[in-house]
């Protein structure tokens, strides 16, 4: 694992679509950018920072979001997520998160907390193995 500074960053994008609005991942029954479809695409923005820095065989997983969503998006909005580093404590990283419309209007914001791990060593645990 390489050094991880404070500043790293990444964005990630996407459009809302019928496939990522609350009533058809049912956190919701209106049309409207669904609250875990945000939290995905601001996990992947914070991914996307830590992956330059990632040696062969490891990975980051998620451990804690606090995030809240504050406008509603409707089909056809772009949407953007800011990932931030703020500080990393050995193999914890520490994201401030922010996620916007194609009106550069607030959407939602938040925390992520990330853990980096050895993909192999990772998955032998869940399996049981």
């Amino acid at each position: 694992m390489k050094e991880f500074v404070n500043g790293l960053y990444a964005d990630s994008y996407t459009q809302v679509k019928k496939e990522n609005t609350a009533k058809l991942v049912k956190s919701g029954n209106l049309d409207v950018f669904a609250t875990p479809m945000m939290l995905a695409l601001m996990e992947e923005a914070t991914c996307l920072a830590c992956e330059p820095l990632l040696d062969e065989g490891e990975t980051t997983v998620g451990i804690h979001v606090s995030a809240s969503h504050d406008k509603a998006s409707g089909i056809g909005t772009k949407i953007s997520a800011h990932a931030v580093l703020e500080k990393a404590e050995g193999r914890k990283l520490f994201f401030s998160v922010i996620a916007k419309d194609d009106q550069d209007r607030i959407i939602g914001k938040g925390t992520i907390e990330r853990f980096v791990v050895f993909k192999n060593k990772f998955m032998e645990r869940v399996n049981g193995i």
